[in-house]
């Protein structure tokens, strides 16, 4: 079920503008009514689509359940919507409301398109922006976001330093509102917003009260914030980038590249290393082995030499320990080379590995 009014726009005396649900603004209006009338004349509230002057109400009673609906914003007597009969930019839906409420402090978050994912940091949030556009109309974001950086860094240049977000659950962003905003050189990541199934079955029809609503919210910042759940999207429209923001995007872009091919590279020569390594501590171990069992060959031959003159059967079976003994040396000889030969590919991994390591920035920049 969906509110037709939870925000609204509230517009003091000061010249101050936020953006406020419906919960809020009757706390303001009950907290500081000097500031914060509600009345016709002297209302401060207005209509995000509008800009009609509206009032904060609190949720009608379910007389079967007796429960109370949701705040909503109505308007005062006498006045209508303009966009009565007509669909509004979006409906006000639990989901909507949610992660709202949820984004609109959030410290970081991934968004991920294809196979890429940037980690966000915002410094300013905005939420239910309003962009004018030049023939009279205007959108109306759900997230306007100042980013302080990203990662990888480059994204940031990228990104002109900005970014806006429409959730699915709201429905697609139209074909002009992606153009207008693409020529304003603003980035439009349009996200699914996928709840985690425990969160999912918790929303309910409409929010009673503020406290629900902050509960939820706060379950769905920490998942997003906290946890490695992604917001998955994409950038419909390719956005105009400021000429100096290109140059720095691709100058970082570039070091970003050689940064990864050269830790690739450190990270392949020390996968060889260890694997080296590890064949190498096996042969030891081999070697330590046929040695032992070559001393052991010892003590029997010794053995048998003495019970010679005796026993004609010992005088043949010294003479299969003989020749499992010449198999052993051998044996032990190829193991004592292969050794030696890994001892110096593994030398020669060392040597690579420290040369990288001494190259200086500018040698791994240009990879010289």
């Amino acid at each position: 079920m969906a509110v037709s009014k939870f925000y609204a726009v509230a517009k003091t005396k000061d010249g101050q503008k936020r953006v406020v649900n419906a919960f809020e603004a009757l706390k303001l209006a009950d907290d500081n009514p000097w500031n914060y009338p509600t009345d016709k004349i002297n209302g401060v509230f207005y209509d995000l689509e509008t800009e009609l002057k509206v009032s904060p109400s609190n949720g009608r009673t379910n007389l079967k359940t007796r429960k109370r609906g949701q705040a909503f914003f109505r308007y005062f007597t006498g006045e209508s919507s303009p966009l009565r009969d007509k669909p509004g930019s979006f409906s006000y839906t639990p989901e909507l409301i949610a992660f709202l409420s949820a984004f609109e402090v959030i410290q970081k978050f991934q968004i991920q398109e294809g196979e890429t994912t940037i980690m966000i940091f915002p410094e300013r949030i905005a939420k239910l922006q309003r962009v004018p556009f030049p023939d009279g109309g205007y959108s109306i974001l759900k997230f306007y976001m100042k980013l302080e950086e990203t990662y990888p860094y480059s994204a940031y240049y990228r990104f002109n330093g900005i970014l806006a977000i429409e959730f699915y659950v709201s429905g697609k962003p139209s074909r002009l509102k992606r153009a207008e905003l693409a020529r304003k050189g603003i980035p439009l990541f349009e996200a699914k917003a996928f709840f985690p199934k425990w969160i999912q079955e918790s929303l309910p029809e409409e929010f009673e009260n503020p406290e629900e609503l902050a509960t939820i919210a706060k379950e769905i910042r920490t998942t997003y914030q906290d946890r490695d759940y992604k917001l998955y999207g994409r950038f419909q429209k390719e956005h105009m980038i400021t000429p100096d923001n290109e140059r720095k995007y691709q100058t970082l872009k570039t070091y970003e590249d050689q940064c990864q091919e050269l830790k690739d590279e450190i990270k392949l020569l020390k996968s060889s290393y260890d694997e080296k390594f590890e064949k190498v501590k096996q042969l030891s171990e081999d070697i330590k082995q046929a040695e032992t069992l070559l001393r052991k060959y010892h003590e029997e031959e010794e053995y048998y030499k003495k019970l010679e003159k005796d026993n004609q059967k010992l005088e043949e079976d010294k003479r299969k320990l003989k020749q499992e003994k010449g198999a052993i040396l051998t044996e032990n000889q190829r193991l004592t080379n292969e050794s030696q030969r890994l001892r110096r590919l593994k030398n020669v991994a060392e040597e690579k590995i420290e040369s990288l390591q001494r190259r200086s920035f500018w040698q791994r920049l240009f990879n010289k």
